[in-house]
């Protein structure tokens, strides 16, 4: 178990930085704020809907907040050295990113049970009751939406060099995830179809695809999903023709799975042959 004695070290360390806290604020302050705002401001949306709204915040800060908490846990360390002295331990560097990876998603966790917990409140008072099965449902699927992040960024990390490398990636994909991916789908359509999509009569299912691809867009399908499985998702409304099973609301775990899993991989695969002497 010598992951665990890092993943507990680099909690701590994090904990100590008061990193978790300004986390854990800007969680609350979205989750609480959203639910407050909803039931303030609004007279025509129930606690469940309300619910539902939490996962636009969500693909917006919980992001930002992972790749922050991650990028540099592996490659600042290798600038600083410090990894020299983490390896003279009996740590393998598997050890060392598998326990960097379940440290810092402790911590984006502990700050999306505290958030959670605060918009309980905040619903609690404003609707006298709300459906928990939904509730803790969103809550599971934010922090493994967190959880798969933290591994993109870990995973990138683990191959850079220098903090500024893994500054530049962590932006980079930032911007991939949440502005860029958006327009991969439509210039790959274009140079198929020779045009833009229009909608009308429903869209190819790759194009669909390309765009589910993205963990942020996946979360979302995800979150819809576990809520109500029966309930046939976005993206296989909007197909052309029958939707196959890679648009179905299952399908967006696996995708979750694959971000989580294979950056991750790569990354240690990267970090084992590198030479940090």
């Amino acid at each position: 178990m010598s992951w665990a004695v890092v993943a507990r070290k680099d909690f701590e360390d994090a904990a100590r930085s008061k990193m978790l806290w300004g986390i854990t604020v800007l969680f609350v302050l979205a989750t609480a704020g959203v639910m407050y705002a909803v039931s303030a401001f609004t007279d025509d949306f129930t606690a469940k809907q309300a619910i539902g709204l939490l996962s636009q915040p969500a693909t917006l800060l919980v992001p930002l907040a992972a790749l922050v908490v991650a990028y540099l846990a592996i490659a600042g360390e290798r600038e600083s050295g410090s990894i020299k002295l983490l390896l003279g331990l009996p740590h393998t560097r598997r050890d060392v990113v598998l326990g960097k990876l379940i440290g810092r998603s402790s911590i984006v966790g502990v700050a999306t049970i505290i958030a959670f917990i605060a918009g309980a409140i905040v619903l609690f008072v404003q609707y006298g009751s709300f459906p928990v099965t939904d509730f803790l449902v969103q809550g599971v699927v934010t922090f493994i939406f967190g959880m798969v992040f933290v591994g993109i960024a870990i995973g990138f990390s683990s191959m850079a060099a220098t903090r500024s490398r893994a500054m530049a990636g962590a932006i980079g994909l930032f911007f991939l995830f949440e502005l860029v991916w958006s327009v991969i789908p439509l210039g790959v359509y274009y140079l198929i179809e020779g045009g833009m999509p229009s909608g009308a009569g429903g869209f190819p299912s790759w194009y669909l695809l390309l765009q589910i691809i993205n963990p942020t867009n996946a979360y979302s399908v995800a979150a819809g999903f576990l809520s109500d499985p029966s309930a046939p998702s976005l993206y296989a409304e909007l197909v052309n023709g029958s939707a196959p099973f890679y648009l179905e609301g299952w399908f967006s775990l696996v995708i979750l799975a694959f971000w989580l899993v294979v950056p991750v991989a790569l990354g240690y695969w990267r970090f084992e042959r590198a030479d940090i002497s």
